[in-house]
């Protein structure tokens, strides 16, 4: 019964949609482990290091342009612990992981049975379901396929995020082979339907200065739904680096609002009368002060209100109503103000020395690249790219901006650009240390890691934290860590490369990795925060300038 019961199981996810089964070894998960490996149309991935392979598998859901559901298998006991930091993610960042945890049955639990916690409803209220199912029996194998089939649809249909299904197994663990190496293809992901409100979007787009905002979790079909017709009716888009949106070369697209957002003397003059937007809040703090107050009507599910404002209209819809509903042409003078924000910012950020070893010109210097996926750590990387990545880019931008959390970057990053011929990570020394397991699976996967290493938390020297006296400062937030990375490079096999000028950086860049490589440019953080401060002095005035 095991056999047929583990072959119902993974069988039917793969029928769902699901290809990748990311593993973490373990005795009570075997027959799960062993399912997925043998299934004919599967993809396995075993990673020691339960949070590395939980951050794995969750950048996998991204690793093609829509997402596609990816499970998660591990033994009982702490294993599953240590994945609650990713189906946190995955739960706010509406990525479709499925938590596949084998249990001890249930004579076991809560007797002092070694190996075994409660896991029922271990997740909480991370997951969109949990499921904890019985033990193998044949009246509920219709039951087990209808989970697996199930936990697929509530993995994807809108908001996607988490399911959990915890498998309880008896001994002995070994199925039978033979079934396991048969299975069905692997099935399209759900798209679900979306209700549609066409009514409200076109009053809407008829609205005379109207800015359409595009944030992080859109997909790249759905993202240039939206610039098509913005650019068809001349209406101005500002595109998050998460939204794939800056690959764009319409002029009806912005990249560099984030700056010329600092700038409060010319806030009434880009003022729009409504903002639409697509997808999660931004990631510029300014955008974030500049729009409150602003009539908004966010577009997605009921079930996630993305308003951490607490001011949106909320319309629920899809990006994919753009195609029916007719182009309602714009004045283009808004559309020319925000272009002449733009050009002011691009001015400034032309006369800028390109050459000068700083955080913001490693960004910079990635937009010599022709091709690629990107993964970008939370707190000051993230920024920087979102400040000075101008639209036309032609890399694949992706991040954990759910819960925005630095655990598991690495790993992340590893499956998110999975599918890529050329895959690069920008990463702070913190982000970096905190996932360093991920450097196992780096042996076999690829990576160009950009470690901008400030020697600690440089995003807390732009908070206010940094007024606090240097005693309390530096051991509670400055966190200065004192590691040799090539000697970590060199304890997990990658290789490494201290970089000494932009230059060079960019010479290395050039070259097509053909193993993992890490490339440290070490930078100064009080020195970092003088040189941002002074970039915003020249974009301030030059904007003051040119809107007077």
């Amino acid at each position: 019964m095991l056999t047929k019961w583990m072959h119902a199981l993974i069988d039917n996810l793969v029928k769902g949609g699901v290809r990748d089964f990311v593993i973490s070894p373990g005795s009570r998960s075997t027959p799960l482990a062993i399912a997925a490996f043998l299934h004919p149309f599967s993809r396995t991935h075993v990673l020691v290091d339960e949070r590395s392979a939980s951050f794995f598998a969750l950048g996998l859901t991204r690793a093609e342009d829509t997402l596609r559901p990816v499970a998660l298998i591990c033994t009982s006991g702490t294993a599953a612990t240590n994945y609650y930091s990713a189906v946190t993610e995955a739960n706010i960042f509406e990525l479709p992981l499925i938590v596949l945890t084998a249990d001890r049955p249930h004579e076991l639990r809560g007797v002092g049975a070694p190996q075994a916690i409660d896991q029922v409803g271990l997740y909480g209220k991370q997951v969109r379901h949990a499921f904890d199912l019985p033990l193998p029996e044949e009246t509920a194998l219709p039951y087990v396929q209808h989970v697996a089939e199930r936990a697929v649809l509530l993995a994807l249909v809108e908001p996607a995020g988490p399911v959990h299904i915890n498998i309880p197994l008896r001994e002995p663990l070994i199925p039978e082979l033979d079934l396991l190496q048969t299975g069905q293809p692997v099935g399209q992901p759900h798209q679900p339907e979306i209700e549609k409100h066409t009514q409200k979007f076109i009053e809407i787009l008829s609205i005379p200065r109207l800015l359409i905002v595009i944030g992080p979790q859109l997909s790249l079909a759905d993202t240039q739904i939206i610039l098509d017709y913005a650019d068809r009716a001349r209406i101005p888009v500002l595109a998050d680096p998460l939204s794939q949106g800056r690959r764009s070369s319409n002029d009806t697209v912005f990249g560099y609002y984030d700056t010329w957002l600092k700038e409060t003397a010319i806030h009434d003059d880009i003022r729009p009368d409504h903002i639409l937007r697509f997808g999660a809040m931004p990631t510029s703090k300014p955008y974030l002060l500049w729009s409150k107050g602003i009539p908004t009507t966010v577009v997605g599910h009921p079930g996630n209100w993305r308003d951490p404002q607490l001011q949106a209209h909320f319309l629920s819809g899809h990006p994919s109503q753009l195609k029916t509903v007719p182009v309602i042409t714009h004045d283009i003078s808004y559309l020319e103000t925000l272009q002449r924000a733009e050009q002011t910012v691009q001015t400034v950020f032309s006369s800028l020395d390109a050459d000068q070893l700083t955080e913001y010109n490693v960004v910079r210097a990635l937009n010599d690249l022709t091709e690629g996926s990107l993964f970008v750590s939370n707190s000051m990387p993230i920024r920087d790219l979102d400040t000075f990545l101008p639209t036309r880019t032609p890399l694949r931008i992706l991040a954990n901006r759910g819960a925005n959390g630095i655990d598991g970057i690495l790993s992340s990053a590893l499956g998110a650009t999975y599918e890529a011929d050329n895959r690069y990570l920008l990463v702070g020394d913190l982000a970096f240390l905190h996932d360093i397991n991920g450097l196992m699976m780096g042996r076999t996967v690829p990576i160009t890691i950009l470690l901008v290493n400030n020697t600690g938390g440089g995003i807390f020297s732009f908070l206010p934290q940094q007024n606090l006296d240097p005693a309390l400062f530096e051991p509670l937030f400055g966190t200065a860590q004192d590691v040799d990375f090539s000697h970590l490079a060199a304890g997990y096999g990658v290789e490494y490369e201290r970089i000494s000028s932009i230059t060079q950086l960019k010479s290395t860049l050039q070259q097509q990795a053909t193993t993992t490589r890490v490339l440290e440019i070490v930078t100064n953080r009080p020195e970092n925060v003088r040189l941002h401060r002074l970039i915003w002095e020249q974009t301030n005035q030059a904007l003051q300038d040119a809107f007077r």
